[in-house]
């Protein structure tokens, strides 16, 4: 990393909100929309979850099209306004499940992209990739989004995810992971679709920074934009449903070091986004992490508690209200610390920092 990545426009479509703006709005406020499924558990229990309602055509659709409906929805969101951008030299960077997920989609990886690329009409850059990471594949592609940056103007990341489908949904319960009446400990399935588009600084000019989409909206610091100054990422053997024991050695490597990013004079992290669910081990492995490094008394927002378990959205679900929350003025600190974590050991940390840029 030779200099930071600007974070300059956001796409969201969440169960609490169809837009970046409405969705955001209610993690301030800590709304949800959590409704029960016809799917009931062994005691007979309605299970809770959060899926997106888009209509009921598109609720309707296969699991596929709805993931293309979402994304799509998402990346028209973040390119709106931005007539002058030829997404031909814009690599889009792909976030979708990890490969073990149960009930994960067939043919996911290789038709997903087609199918957003169709919907909008545009095509992207020929380096356009698929991050299957769950949550932490945002980390792996802002990470590549930093080399990218180099050769390309800009760089787009999406991602979208569903717990909240049949399959998954019932593949979870069975490994005893969906929170139900008979298992106090879960997660409450949600689904969601983001988008993120990053820059080079001196790309700032081109693509002025503004949170609402709907409009020209006055930011806390109309000259300020928000950085990613420093990213962590790391590998846990210790993962849910293993046997070794967990310790956080991982995630507390990933903040260590993206705090390596920290200005000397900056004040310190004075935000912690948290993509976690609300699972024991992930909650366990978070406040481990979070004593190691210092950080544990930092303020802590966690997506999951407006919008349930959303996999590889909820990486760059947790960067984009760091966006929404700079801009829009209510952010406690400048400095902000993002973290991730998937199932298959992935653990990442993105620090933010909001201000001018300075070579």
């Amino acid at each position: 990393m030779t200099e930071p990545l600007a974070l300059l426009r956001t796409g969201a479509v969440t169960s609490a909100g169809l837009n970046a703006p409405s969705t955001f709005a209610a993690l301030r406020t800590r709304l949800n929309d959590f409704n029960d499924l016809p799917f009931i558990d062994p005691r007979g229990e309605p299970i809770t979850a959060a899926p997106v309602r888009l209509g009921r055509e598109a609720d309707r659709a296969p699991a596929i099209d709805k993931h293309g409906a979402m994304l799509a929805r998402a990346i028209g969101e973040c390119l709106d306004g931005l007539p002058h951008l030829d997404t031909q030299g814009i690599p889009l960077l792909l976030c979708v499940a990890e490969v073990t997920r149960p009930g994960r989609i067939a043919a996911l990886d290789s038709v997903l992209r087609a199918g957003v690329e169709e919907a909008l009409g545009r095509r992207f850059a020929a380096q356009s990739r698929v991050y299957a990471y769950g949550q932490a594949g945002a980390a792996m592609a802002l990470n590549e989004a930093f080399d990218l940056a180099r050769s390309h103007p800009f760089v787009l990341i999406a991602a979208v995810d569903s717990y909240a489908n049949a399959d998954t949904l019932l593949g979870m319960h069975r490994a005893g992971r969906v929170l139900s009446s008979v298992n106090t400990h879960g997660f409450i399935p949600g689904e969601a679709a983001c988008a993120l588009l990053v820059a080079r600084p001196d790309q700032i000019t081109q693509v002025a920074p503004r949170f609402s989409n709907r409009g020209a909206t006055v930011c806390a610091a109309p000259d300020a934009t928000l950085f990613c100054t420093g990213l962590g990422i790391a590998r846990e053997l210790a993962v849910i449903g293993g046997a070794a024991p967990n310790r956080a050695i991982a995630l507390s490597a990933a903040i260590n070091t993206a705090l390596g990013g920290l200005p000397a004079d900056s004040g310190g992290v004075g935000l912690r986004i948290s993509g976690q669910s609300s699972e024991d081990f992930y909650a366990k492995e978070f406040a481990l992490a979070a004593a190691r490094t210092n950080v544990s008394a930092t303020p802590l927002w966690m997506l999951a508690d407006s919008l349930g378990e959303t996999g590889a959205a909820a990486g760059l679900l947790a960067l984009a209200w760091a966006y929404a929350s700079a801009h829009k003025g209510y952010a406690p600190s400048y400095n902000m610390l993002c973290l991730m974590a998937s199932d298959e050991g992935e653990r990442s940390a993105a620090l933010l920092s909001f201000g001018e840029f300075s070579a």
